[in-house]
């Protein structure tokens, strides 16, 4: 049973948070690059190649960088939803990949970027896979890569 001191301590603990604000907004001249409208492909091994609308912009007070894949396609045989954004204390960007695969295998992704790719590292208990996001400036596009180890 909660006594009136804790309650009290947390309700001015939460007071403190919200008292200072969000953060401001997030400047990442990599991130900006996302933003618009893309076609992907997806080389499925024996599947073939599989074309994705992705819709990218900047969400929740410029904090995240959203990803809608399946965003234009009229019934989508894949549906994503994928944040990016920055830990300013770990100095790192992190990533929440919400798909319709469920929740089953979703984990908190981190990673670094460097001049050209954004790597992004997932930890899973029977091994880990890394999406690596690469910016061509001379065609405009972006390349992405998964893989498991």
């Amino acid at each position: 049973m909660f006594t009136r001191t804790t309650i009290l301590s947390l309700l001015l603990a939460t007071s403190a948070v919200f008292a200072a604000g969000p953060p401001p907004e997030l400047s990442d001249p990599f991130l900006d690059k996302f933003v618009g409208d893309w076609q992907v492909e997806r080389k499925m091994g024996k599947r073939g190649v599989k074309q994705t609308s992705v819709h990218c912009e900047w969400v929740l007070n410029h904090q995240f960088i959203e990803f809608h894949y399946g965003a234009a396609d009229a019934k989508p045989e894949y549906e994503a939803f994928v944040f990016i954004g920055f830990d300013e204390a770990a100095k790192t960007y992190v990533c929440h990949w919400v798909d319709v695969f469920g929740g089953k295998d979703s984990e908190l992704g981190r990673g670094k970027i460097d001049d050209k790719l954004l790597a992004i590292e997932f930890k899973f208990g029977n091994g880990d896979l890394t999406n690596k996001f690469t910016f061509d400036p001379k065609t405009k596009t972006w390349t992405s890569s998964c893989s498991l180890s």
